[in-house]
C-alpha cells in the first residue's frame, strides 16, 4: 500500500522541522514538502499533489483561514487539515466552511495528530471544537439526525438516563444550549448525513 503523502505549512522553523521529524518517522506517512508561507503552499500543491496538507492557522500575509479556498482550488483531491494553537469551535467550524477538513489543535499529543491525518486521508470530516470522545461523537452524529434521546437509546443500547448525560456533556464541551445548536454543530462539522 502507498504511504500517505503529506505536506506541511507552517511558518515557524522549529516547528516544521519538528512536524516533519515526527511525522516522517511515522509508519505510512511521507512527507513530500514542507513550506514556510501560504502563497508557497499553493505552488507546493500543484507540484507534490500531497494527500493532506497540514495548514498552520496563522501565518504572515496570507492566514491559513484566508488562504483555504484558494488551495482548494489549486489542488481539489488535496484534503486540508489546520493546526492552530486555539481549539475553538467557530474557528474550527470556519475553517471547514471554507473547504478544510477539521482542525488539531498545537497542544494535542503526537498520536492524536498522526490519528487526525490519516482519518482525513480517509475522507474524513474532524469534529470541531474540544475533542470529543468516541461515545460522544455517536450521540452527537444521532442528534444530528434528529434522533430523540429514547430512539438514541435504543440505537446504542444505553439508557435514556445516560444519553442525557452525554447530551449535558456535549452542550458543555461545546458551548452550544440547545438541542437545535446540538443539531446544527453536528451538521456543520459533518458528523452526520443533513437529510
Amino acid at each position: 500500500m502507498d504511504p500517505l503523502r503529506l505536506a506541511i505549512a507552517d511558518d515557524h522553523a522549529l516547528v516544521r522541522e519538528g512536524l516533519t521529524r515526527l511525522l516522517a518517522g511515522t509508519e505510512g506517512i511521507e512527507v513530500v514538502a514542507v513550506v514556510g508561507d501560504a502563497a508557497s503552499a499553493a505552488a507546493c500543491l500543484a507540484e507534490a499533489r500531497p494527500d493532506v496538507l497540514l495548514l498552520d492557522l496563522s501565518m504572515p500575509g496570507t492566514d491559513g483561514l484566508s488562504a483555504i479556498p484558494h488551495l482548494r482550488e489549486a489542488c481539489p483531491a488535496t484534503r486540508i487539515l489546520v493546526l492552530s494553537m486555539y481549539d475553538e469551535a467557530e474557528i474550527a467550524a470556519e475553517a471547514i466552511e471554507r473547504g478544510a477538513c477539521g482542525l488539531i489543535s498545537k497542544a494535542s499529543c503526537a498520536d492524536a495528530l498522526v490519528e487526525a491525518i490519516r482519518r482525513v486521508a480517509r475522507g474524513e470530516r474532524l469534529p470541531v471544537g474540544p475533542l470529543l470522545s468516541p461515545r460522544e461523537r455517536e450521540v452527537l452524529s444521532l442528534i444530528g439526525e434528529g434522533l430523540g434521546g429514547d430512539r438514541i437509546a435504543a440505537r446504542l443500547g444505553l439508557s435514556e438516563k445516560t444519553v442525557a448525560h452525554h447530551r449535558e456533556r456535549l452542550m458543555e464541551k461545546l458551548d452550544i444550549h440547545t438541542q437545535a445548536g446540538l443539531v446544527a454543530y453536528a451538521r456543520r462539522s459533518g458528523l452526520c448525513r443533513a437529510d
